[in-house]
């Protein structure tokens, strides 16, 4: 006997064709993922395909690292006396957060960023790579930091990451970008990067860091950025605990005469780096990391008051105390260290 099937039935049979359907179109669009060989070649019905043939659009590799820092579920119950927007200093030993200030607010950050522009340059080009400067890597204003670099000119990757972390040299950024990949893939590379390192507060639109609605990144992001620079690359530690330095003159290029402009190392024993930044909107900026007994923090101020450095060697004295250091005085008074330069 012929049993009519109800309506409820009728509609849960619809659906799951309804969903195999789907799930056959999903199937024939993507297709499995292919098996790789030992070359690092994908097989597709038999056939090796070059895994260069599926990279991102910008063709430019990022780096994967979990660096993460372990933020505490309460504050210390001294707190340092600190005035900034923003900042955060964490042990890069222990991978813990020390002391923060809305430290996952997304802010401009100036040249800063550049800590992202020099990750994604040094894991795409070998530091000996030479690059020739163009006329469109130049043009910049006249107030932005620069080391005066000129059409012609050819340069290792060194040298130009020596004048990008040392003088914030915005022509050796654009060098770096323009004269590789170009602008577009570059900037795409470094907040590919960005998201690849789960760093979701941070997003560049040049690899300069000039202001821009959409230039973005955190305190937090920042000292990952930093501690993943000075733990994977000791060419990145050595440029930016250099307070001067001399490119000599070669048959391709000039002399270029570089003072670092971080002032924290020549107030601050203990200081070994890292990065300055200055823009009207971002205000004063200064990533920064010191070293005493083996035992290395980092610290990120953002939109602080003129006297910045002060401020940061308060916050490292302070997080050493923290950590069972003591403090190591007397050190030269800040009290009339410059501000950064503008637009840097």
């Amino acid at each position: 006997m012929h049993v009519r099937p109800s309506r409820w039935r009728l509609a849960g049979i619809g659906a799951v064709a309804v969903l195999l359907l789907l799930a056959a179109l999903l199937s024939l669009r993507s297709g499995p993922t292919p098996p790789v060989t030992a070359a690092g070649a994908s097989l597709v019905s038999g056939r090796a395909v070059s895994n260069a043939a599926r990279a991102p659009w910008y063709g430019m590799r990022v780096l994967i690292d979990p660096m993460r820092f372990t933020e505490p579920l309460f504050p210390a119950p001294v707190q340092p006396r600190v005035n900034a927007e923003a900042g955060v200093l964490v042990d890069l030993d222990s991978r813990t957060v020390v002391w923060e200030r809305n430290a996952h607010d997304s802010l401009p950050p100036a040249s800063t960023i550049k800590l992202l522009t020099a990750m994604v340059v040094l894991e795409n080009f070998s530091p000996d790579t030479v690059i020739t400067v163009t006329h469109d890597a130049l043009g910049q204003a006249g107030d932005e930091t620069k080391m005066y670099l000129k059409a012609g000119d050819r340069l290792t990757v060194a040298d130009l990451l020596t004048g990008l972390l040392t003088v914030s040299a915005n022509d050796a950024a654009e060098t770096l970008a323009v004269d590789t990949v170009g602008t577009e893939r570059f900037v795409a590379a470094m907040n590919a990067q960005a998201a690849a390192l789960g760093l979701h507060e941070t997003h560049a639109t040049s690899p300069v860091g000039l202001d821009d609605p959409l230039m973005r990144s955190s305190a937090y992001d920042l000292a990952v950025l930093a501690a993943i620079d000075v733990t994977q690359w000791p060419l990145v530690r050595h440029i930016v605990s250099t307070r001067y330095t001399v490119l000599s003159a070669t048959a391709t290029h000039g002399a270029y005469y570089l003072s670092n402009l971080n002032l924290l190392l020549g107030i601050y024993p203990a200081a070994t780096g890292i990065k300055t930044g200055y823009t009207g909107n971002a205000g004063n900026c200064l990533v920064a990391m010191a070293s005493r007994n083996g035992h290395h923090l980092i610290s990120v101020l953002l939109n602080a008051p003129s006297y910045i450095y002060s401020q940061s060697r308060a916050l490292l004295d302070w997080g050493f105390v923290h950590e069972g250091l003591p403090t190591q005085l007397p050190t030269p008074s800040p009290s009339h260290s410059p501000s950064p330069s503008p637009h840097h």
